[in-house]
């Protein structure tokens, strides 16, 4: 590529007559490449190159879920722009929908019910209380004969009652009345209600049990719902912010940045596997700007409410790292895409899928953070039975990311995981926690591999996997040693189903 050509512009037609391996063009992002000399270095493969040639690669780019350092060196082989032939879509708009209060249709007999009780027990009490001072008054005037009851004894009663006030006549018998008859109605009032409150208490049964909006008890499910497989607030069409609120350096060059979804309960919405897009506009050395896009792996999965949490490597040239993620403040918005990548890892709480009963891993540097989202999910839940071995390598014992995590994590879930780190050098123990090191030295080998992860094909009908993410190098590497192991070369473009699957 000639530093002459980086301006120029050029059509899909242009591009497009690019398309064999001696003369190899592509469109990245609006970028133009000249990928002739990087084909043979690719870790994806020719092939997977093959098939993009003379077209807009975008989407399988980010798909592969590329580090900042494969990005980095894309810009090498960058020999102008497109021309832009059309416009962007317009951002989709977010619908909300309200819907307004409705009283709930089991108040309405609920209420009729306890009505009608209260009128009954008004007309029962005034007619049982006339009754009984009747009935009383009779017995004082025939001396408790209990004989008839003749209308002519009802004048004197009354007269008797109206004139004197005697507590022995009429008064103490329409009182008396009174409180029988309202305990009898009372009595009968509770039953009623009761008996009505029974049928429309949805914790009593009957058949109002499951009213309209009203979630079903557990028991009455058979399979919990998968948090981990929840959609959320992530969009993968149209870029939304977020903030930062927590930027921690946990090694010289590397951060862990905490970003805070709108509410403390939302869901980011990122299936287990795979990644989200970080899109800037950074300036140019020449003072203009150019709109950057790179693919990061989250450590934070749906059971994080609220957060979304990136472990990202700085590099000082790197143009979203280094000019962009490095500045960042708290309170600063980062544009964010997703969910994205040809990955879903079945979990063990998949109805459909079940996850791989022996997964190996293999990891370089940042490579980790895919890595550990998948041990997350299969540690955190208790219903998976996944044995995973992950061989983790980096240049120096200080370089590795996320070893508090990685080896809590193998501590407490021994039949889940088992971590074997190696790096350039033995450190002294006085560098390694006051332990003598106990990893791998120099290079992942075959040797390394076959004794460390679980042979090609695992018990009865299930395979073993391998999962690679690292530095191209390794990664082509430990794709060639895994072939001669008996493990099924991968394909050009990655796949959920393939057994060496390449982050």
């Amino acid at each position: 590529m000639a530093a002459a050509t980086s301006d120029v512009e050029y059509s899909a037609k242009d591009v497009a007559s690019h398309r064999n391996a001696d003369d190899a063009w592509m469109v990245i992002h609006g970028e133009v490449y000249d990928v002739t000399k990087y084909m043979q270095d690719h870790p994806g493969g020719v092939e997977v190159l093959l098939e993009s040639l003379g077209t807009d690669a975008s989407e399988a780019f980010d798909n592969a879920g590329h580090s900042e350092d494969a990005s980095e060196i894309m810009a090498g082989f960058r020999v102008g722009s497109l021309k832009a032939n059309g416009r962007r879509p317009a951002p989709r708009a977010v619908k909300v929908n309200s819907s307004p209060k409705t009283t709930s249709s089991t108040s309405k007999p609920l209420s009729s019910a306890i009505t009608t009780s209260t009128a009954l027990l008004s007309l029962g009490a005034v007619t049982v209380g006339c009754l009984g001072y009747l009935y009383r008054s009779s017995l004082l005037t025939s001396g408790g004969s209990g004989g008839s009851f003749p209308l002519s004894s009802l004048r004197g009663i009354t007269s008797k009652a109206g004139v004197s006030g005697s507590s022995s006549g009429g008064g103490v018998g329409f009182i008396h009345g009174i409180l029988l008859s309202a305990s009898v109605f009372v009595a009968v009032d509770l039953l009623i209600v009761k008996r009505a409150m029974k049928l429309l208490q949805p914790d009593e049964g009957g058949f109002l049990r499951f009213p309209p909006h009203m979630k079903l008890p557990a028991s009455a499910t058979t399979v919990p719902a998968d948090t981990l497989l929840q959609s959320g607030w992530l969009d993968p069409s149209t870029s939304m912010t977020l903030p930062l609120v927590k930027k921690t350096m946990i090694s010289p060059d590397v951060y862990r940045f905490t970003f805070e979804l709108p509410t403390p309960t939302t869901v980011v919405g990122l299936p287990t596997g795979q990644h989200v897009a970080i899109t800037a506009t950074i300036p140019t050395d020449d003072g203009a700007t150019e709109t950057v896009t790179r693919s990061y792996t989250p450590v934070s999965n749906n059971s994080d409410l609220g957060i979304l949490e990136l472990v990202v490597r700085i590099y000082p040239d790197g143009k979203l790292t280094g000019k962009y993620l490095a500045h960042l403040s708290v309170g600063d918005e980062v544009s964010f895409r997703g969910p994205k990548g040809a990955m879903r890892f079945p979990t063990g709480r998949s109805d459909t899928t079940q996850p791989p009963k022996q997964l190996g891993m293999i990891a370089g540097g940042t490579g980790i953070t895919p890595m550990f989202q998948l041990i997350r999910a299969v540690c955190e839940d208790p219903r998976d039975t996944t044995q995973i071995s992950l061989i983790y390598a980096n240049r120096s014992a200080g370089d590795i990311l996320l070893r508090e995590e990685l080896d809590t994590y193998a501590r407490r879930h021994p039949r889940n995981l088992k971590v074997y780190y190696v790096v350039n050098s033995a450190p002294a123990a006085a560098e390694n926690g006051g332990k003598e090191w106990e990893g791998g030295v120099g290079f992942v080998t075959g040797a390394m591999m076959k004794e460390r992860l679980a042979p090609a094909v695992g018990e009865g009908e299930s395979r073993s996997r391998v999962m690679l993410c690292g530095p191209p190098g390794m990664v082509n590497a430990a794709k060639t040693a895994l072939v001669e192991l008996g493990f099924e070369k991968p394909g050009a473009s990655a796949k959920m189903t393939d057994q060496v699957f390449v982050f």
